[in-house]
């Protein structure tokens, strides 16, 4: 996971990968491609005008430390443990109007303020067409499979990708 991605040998997703739920968002070099939505086909970078993840879980580190705590303090104590994914929904405004998407998230219990804020500059890029999602499943080949990294490491390497030069 970096930022709002889940990157593995299968691609990437927006938020976690469509498990149990069966809803996520596939990012892919040509679109986005709903999961689990009914009648939602895929959607074309070309006919976007931008996509957020307006609820998207950010905290301090301070505060993502604090959940974390508190999550496992309960749970040893018997009154259950940490939530699972927390609901995102992806907004897509497009050409004809605007969409909206459940999906859940990937970070627990939250992802940094700065992720959310360079992951949605980054898919800015996408729908601009200066770069394409493929340069997340380069990224992760070349990281050679290693566990996540932390939230520095996942901001350092958004703001390597944001620095690429836009494709030609």
């Amino acid at each position: 996971m970096v930022g709002l991605f889940w990157i593995d040998r299968d691609g990437c997703w927006l938020g976690a990968p469509a498990g149990a739920e069966g809803t996520g968002m596939r990012l892919t070099d040509e679109g986005l491609t709903p999961v689990g939505t009914p009648a939602a086909g895929a959607l074309s970078w070309t006919g976007m005008e931008r996509v957020t993840v307006p609820d998207a879980p950010a905290r301090s580190g301070f505060r993502r430390g604090l959940r974390t705590a508190i999550d496992v303090a309960t749970s040893m104590a018997g009154f259950g443990g940490p939530d699972s994914g927390h609901r995102m929904t992806v907004s897509v405004t497009h050409t004809g109007g605007r969409s909206e998407y459940a999906v859940l998230s990937a970070a627990a219990p939250a992802y940094t303020e700065r992720e959310v804020e360079l992951s949605h500059r980054l898919l800015a890029r996408f729908v601009a067409g200066e770069l394409r999602p493929s340069v997340l499943t380069d990224w992760w080949a070349s990281a050679d499979s290693r566990p996540g990294p932390k939230p520095p490491e996942r901001e350092a390497v958004l703001e390597r990708l944001l620095a690429l030069p836009a494709r030609p």
